[in-house]
């Protein structure tokens, strides 16, 4: 791609959480495998060098410092775009460096904060540096409809486009056999949002000798969930793994659970139906526009309960392609709407 941009993040990969903010990782290397990068992350860790990409940990970091990184990095980059990825206070700053000289910026946007629900939690004022944030963006890209629908309350005027996630291919070269049929759950633990602990109970319902739960990822809650589960020994907790463990063990499983209390696209459900499981979900999971005949809905625990009942009695589930989802095809419209703006 010949136009230049330079990438700023707030969650990213890094020594501290290797998955942090991997979705906003896999939008940019959709584009440029050696893109410019600097990153903003709340950790404790120092500068991280790595090709084009220059990544602090924020927690010494004074605003004065970031700014001037940021004028170093224009310096150094001289872009003709800068991609904002995740709002954040001190991005409507940057943004308005950016305009002093005449960079236009995009904006991508995965926080559930913006999704219509969670808007009250949200004070006036930092709105009002949101819809001057938004509306002066060249466009803003949020991942799914839901999120899009918030960020249009926020600022009316703002020029959205929608680019989802990425669903990466499946692994299916680690075959493994579990004793009986497995439900598994991926997220971060965190019990307000995620809800694993209520997805733990309504699987205690279930008849123990003929299926098992796996969980994978890690959290504020992963230790807590450890404690609930230590005694069942049909549950398994694994603790934060990497993306690409999870994209080799989830054909092995039969069914994936997502019962959070909201989801602004829902990746985990949309990899699970690729690698041919049957999957059970809100149906307020940001991309539920994609669902087909292999998800199961349910709203509360009860239904629930019969969901996962339901789907041990099926045999195994077909995959779906999901060809608009692919690195290759969000790649393409991420570099078209650049294009348009230059």
């Amino acid at each position: 791609m010949s136009i230049k941009v330079l990438h700023v993040v707030k969650w990213y990969p890094n020594p501290a959480d290797s998955q942090n903010g991997i979705f906003v990782k896999k939008h940019i290397e959709a584009v440029h495998s050696n893109a410019h990068v600097i990153g903003f992350l709340g950790s404790s860790f120092g500068k991280i060098q790595e090709n084009h990409s220059t990544l602090y940990g924020t927690e010494n970091i004074n605003l004065g410092r970031k700014i001037a990184l940021f004028y170093a990095a224009l310096d150094s980059v001289q872009p003709q775009l800068i991609h904002f990825h995740c709002y954040a206070q001190d991005l409507w700053l940057l943004s308005k460096i950016a305009k002093s000289k005449r960079i236009p910026y995009v904006h991508s946007e995965h926080w559930s904060g913006f999704l219509e629900e969670n808007l009250p939690a949200i004070g006036r004022l930092k709105r009002c540096f949101m819809k001057n944030y938004f509306e002066c963006a060249a466009s803003v890209l949020p991942v799914s409809k839901a999120l899009r629908k918030g960020i249009q309350q926020v600022a009316p005027s703002s020029k959205i486009q929608v680019i989802p996630n990425i669903v990466d291919e499946i692994d299916y070269s680690y075959p493994q056999e579990f004793p009986s049929k497995s439900f598994c759950v991926v997220g971060d633990v965190v019990f307000d949002i995620k809800r694993q602990d209520l997805i733990l109970n309504c699987f205690k319902e279930l008849p123990s000798s003929k299926c098992e739960l796996h969980f994978y990822g890690g959290g504020p809650d992963l230790e807590l969930l450890k404690a609930k589960a230590k005694n069942l020994l049909n549950v398994t907790v694994h603790g934060r793994v990497s993306n690409e463990t999870v994209l080799q063990v989830l054909p092995n499983h039969h069914a994936h659970i997502q019962f959070s209390a909201f989801e602004t696209f829902g990746i985990a459900t949309l990899e699970a139906r690729k690698a041919g499981l049957w999957t059970i979900s809100r149906r307020s999971f940001g991309s539920s526009e994609f669902a087909d005949k292999g998800v199961v809905f349910a709203e509360n625990e009860k239904e629930l309960i019969d969901a996962m009942m339901r789907v041990l009695t099926l045999g195994k589930a077909n995959k779906i392609a999901l060809k608009k989802l692919t690195k290759e095809q969000i790649g393409s419209q991420i570099q078209n709407c650049y294009q348009s703006l230059i």
